[in-house]
């Protein structure tokens, strides 16, 4: 991967243009509800654009940032985090399927293990689908442990931030 040929850009939620652009991406992301099911599952398919922010990005009085990763002025993926008092949580981690395997979503883990480090922030968790497989090897390839198995179908993980 030549990281030139990518940027990483932070989105709002909140801004127009930015939710006309995300929403026609994730429209193409999630026609495929095994997709949808596997970044957020407590959405029902077909995909709503509105029921994703509602759910999701407005109903938190804690901050959150979201992150999408360009190449060529086109979106192929996206992360989102929300902060909290002594960790960031991190949600949303979708590559799209032609740019899988080529290093992305550790590049956007990476921003947000960096910015944990910056709002000196001491660990970041996640939850995954226990059936996400994929997912999974690549959050154990980069350092982050079984916190607790949250119910039947989620396991939290997690990883303490130390400095690089």
């Amino acid at each position: 991967m030549n990281e030139l040929e990518y940027t990483l850009e932070k989105i709002s939620y909140s801004k127009k243009e930015d939710c006309r652009i995300i929403e026609s991406v994730l429209n193409g992301w999630f026609q495929n509800p095994k997709t949808l099911n596997l970044v957020s599952p407590n959405l029902t398919y077909p995909f709503k654009f509105k029921d994703w922010v509602s759910k999701h990005y407005f109903k938190s009085s804690k901050p959150i940032t979201s992150i999408v990763i360009k190449s060529k002025n086109w979106i192929v993926g996206h992360i989102s985090y929300r902060i909290e008092t002594n960790k960031i949580h991190l949600f949303h981690l979708i590559i799209d399927k032609k740019f899988r395997g080529l290093g992305l979503a550790k590049l956007l883990i990476g921003k947000v293990e960096r910015d944990c480090f910056v709002k000196q922030k001491g660990y970041i968790t996640l939850n995954v689908l226990k059936k996400n497989e994929e997912a999974i090897n690549l959050y154990k390839k980069l350092g982050y442990s079984t916190f607790n198995n949250k119910n039947s179908k989620t396991i939290v993980m997690k990883k303490k931030y130390t400095r690089p």
